[in-house]
């Protein structure tokens, strides 16, 4: 019974550190996700793939349609098309008869998240598309608008995304993930035209929805833009984008209540700020290593520098990057294998040549391989050889001959030279006195003339 108290002590004291830590950021929507915008890499994600609804979020696919048909500066005729809208989806942003341009109609399907906005839109685009006047929106427009919002998002990569209206009316078959509309979201952040309109936080009379821009009541000072939504089913939703030093970041967060979205998408943000850094792990023609030489040519240094052949930029957590271990694997006809176990330095095989692939190099992190690549010889080494030796010394002999350090050795062969000159000299002498002594002058023998 002891035992069984100690457990349960034990796990009560354990439980919340463990929740802590699978779930550091307190994150109380039901789907969120955090991606970099220029990568697409996952940062931090919770049912990113679950089925949901987008509601308003889908305009930003809208708006990326309508770019492309119709031009900014066309003006377009408000027509019958906006009446009858659902109950709770109408905004009264425009009056039928009314002459708009599409800029205007963008501004108001993404600032003041304008539904009928939506519907003027789609059927221009079709009618445009098709060629014909005829078409009103109920008949086919909003059909053939949806195929094309459909297409778009399979093509961008959103698999799990299946739009029926331009602007997020509820129903079954309107429905994507947070990872879909987090692809979505880099797209249309991509387009520089509906990325400045997104952003927007005051147009005239009309207000952006998205309150976090800079300003706005639950303004961060990074927020660019995106899109907000709501439906009864949908919950509240947000696609918000934000740019600092360097790092672009989208967030998703779909399903929770009003509170929720401002909050969370706050949390995530600040988190991947906080965290994650684009870091150069590897430059090109960096020297990452220097190793000894087997049987370098005489008069050559027997180490050479192992150099990258390539650089590498990573979007890594700073946790992450202070773990970043590298592991470089050489030619194995190249490295010499050490029968010494004392000796620890790598020892490569010489001949080889500048540039040659020697080797690779992978930098990991907790485990995790995060680049490779070849590694190359910083310079040529050339092996040993009789004739290398040979040509070492000649040139060590005559190219010393006439310098500041042959000096001693001249001095020497000239001493030694005067030396023996002298002694011959005096060898000579010494001859010349003793034949004197043994013949007297009168003595001497005269040499004949014949």
């Amino acid at each position: 019974m002891r035992s069984f108290f100690v457990i349960i002590c034990t796990l009560a004291i354990l439980l919340p550190t463990v929740v802590w830590a699978a779930e550091p950021l307190n994150i109380e929507s039901p789907a969120v996700i955090l991606v970099e915008q220029t990568t697409g890499q996952v940062l931090y994600s919770r049912n990113e793939r679950e089925r949901r609804y987008p509601a308003s979020m889908s305009k930003m696919l809208t708006a990326m349609i309508v770019l492309d048909y119709l031009e900014l500066d066309e003006v377009l005729v408000v027509g019958p098309e906006i009446r009858n809208m659902p109950s709770g989806y109408v905004t009264n942003l425009h009056a039928e008869g009314e002459s708009i341009t599409v800029e205007m109609l963008l501004n108001a399907l993404l600032i003041r998240s304008g539904n009928e906005t939506g519907r003027v839109l789609a059927l221009n685009v079709i009618r445009r598309r098709e060629g014909r006047q005829n078409i009103d929106y109920h008949g086919q427009a909003k059909h053939s608008f949806s195929v094309l919002m459909n297409e778009r998002a399979r093509a961008l990569g959103a698999s799990s995304t299946h739009f029926n209206n331009p602007y997020g009316l509820h129903s079954e078959n309107h429905f994507s993930t947070a990872y879909d509309m987090a692809v979505i979201t880099r797209a249309f952040m991509d387009n520089p035209v509906l990325a400045e309109i997104a952003g927007i936080r005051v147009l005239d009379a009309w207000e952006n929805t998205n309150l976090m821009l800079p300003g706005g009541p639950h303004g961060h000072p990074y927020i660019t833009g995106a899109k907000t939504g709501f439906t009864t089913p949908a919950g509240h939703c947000l696609a918000a984008a934000a740019y600092n030093d360097g790092l672009a970041l989208v967030t998703i967060v779909m399903g929770g209540n009003d509170a929720m979205r401002w909050q969370d998408t706050r949390r995530l943000m600040d988190y991947g700020f906080n965290n994650y850094r684009f870091r150069e792990i590897a430059r090109p023609d960096e020297i990452i290593e220097t190793v000894l030489v087997e049987n370098p040519r005489l008069g050559d240094i027997d180490y050479l520098h192992v150099i990258s052949s390539q650089g590498h930029t990573a979007l890594l957590r700073n946790d992450e990057y202070a773990a970043i271990t590298r592991i470089i694997t050489f030619d194995p006809i190249m490295h010499v294998l050490h029968d010494d176990e004392y000796q620890t330095a790598t020892l490569l095989r010489a001949p080889i040549e500048y540039g040659a692939v020697i080797g690779t190099i992978a930098y990991l992190s907790f485990g995790e391989i995060l680049f490779e690549a070849p590694v190359l010889a910083g310079r040529a080494v050339e092996a040993r050889s009789f004739d290398s030796d040979m040509d070492y010394y000649l040139a060590r002999f005559f190219g010393g001959m006439f310098t500041r350090r042959a000096l001693p050795y001249w001095f020497g062969v000239f001493g030694t030279a005067f030396g023996i000159f002298g002694i011959v000299l005096a060898l000579r002498a010494s001859r010349r006195a003793s034949r004197a002594d043994r013949w007297p002058r009168h003595e001497r023998p005269r040499r004949s003339r014949y």
